[in-house]
């Protein structure tokens, strides 16, 4: 996974893979499964708006792959939205302490981060995203009383569709910062369990 740090530490290695979140109906989400859905998840990924915002516009095959690497480590799950039963979404989750996010915030072992896609245009900004959002938020605290936060990144570019869904979200903003591995700027957003939990930002 291109963005998942080698030099962890063993307590942070140590943390389980991302849970499976449990939605309200008529929402749900279940793991992505690489055989099944890589076609599927391609086709989507290729279309423009998701293009534009994910950089990940890759035929079948290497999103076959890129599905497989995941289950392989606990760095990161991959999942698809559901909305009465009909596939609509992509999703990502990761441990922040093992990601590139980690070098500009002081992450927890158990925070998690989130990547986000809706596969139709006309889905977007109709209330779906928001749902979905403060329902993982809900869960993932539930099943997981270590994670302290969520952790969510995207391009700072003003006025870019992930920087406004973040935005719209009511999470503490941690600020723009540069990584330069990815040779980006980003900004950075953080929902803590706990009011005040907020991560020291660090020096980038």
């Amino acid at each position: 996974m291109a963005r998942e740090r080698a030099d962890v530490t063993d307590e942070v290695r140590a943390v389980p893979p991302p849970p499976l979140p449990v939605f309200p109906e008529p929402y749900s989400v279940r793991f992505a499964d690489p055989d099944a859905d890589a076609e599927m998840i391609s086709e989507w990924m290729n279309r423009p708006h998701l293009a534009e915002t994910w950089h990940y516009d890759r035929p079948a095959d290497e999103w076959r792959r890129h599905l497989e690497i995941q289950f392989e480590g606990s760095y990161s799950r991959p999942y698809v939205w559901l909305l009465d039963g009909r596939p609509f979404g992509y999703m990502e989750l990761f441990r922040a302490a093992q990601d590139d996010v980690s070098t500009v915030y002081d992450a927890d072992p158990y925070d998690l981060g989130l990547h986000g896609a809706m596969a139709d245009l006309d889905m977007v900004e109709h209330g779906h995203g928001a749902i979905m959002f403060r329902g993982f938020v809900e869960s993932v605290f539930d099943i997981e009383p270590q994670c302290r936060r969520v952790i969510g990144d995207t391009f700072a570019d003003a006025g870019s569709f992930g920087r406004r869904f973040w935005e719209r979200r009511g999470g503490v903003f941690l600020g723009e910062h540069y990584i330069a591995k990815w040779e980006q700027r980003i900004a950075l957003f953080a929902w803590p369990r706990t009011p005040g939990d907020v991560p020291a930002q660090r020096e980038t």
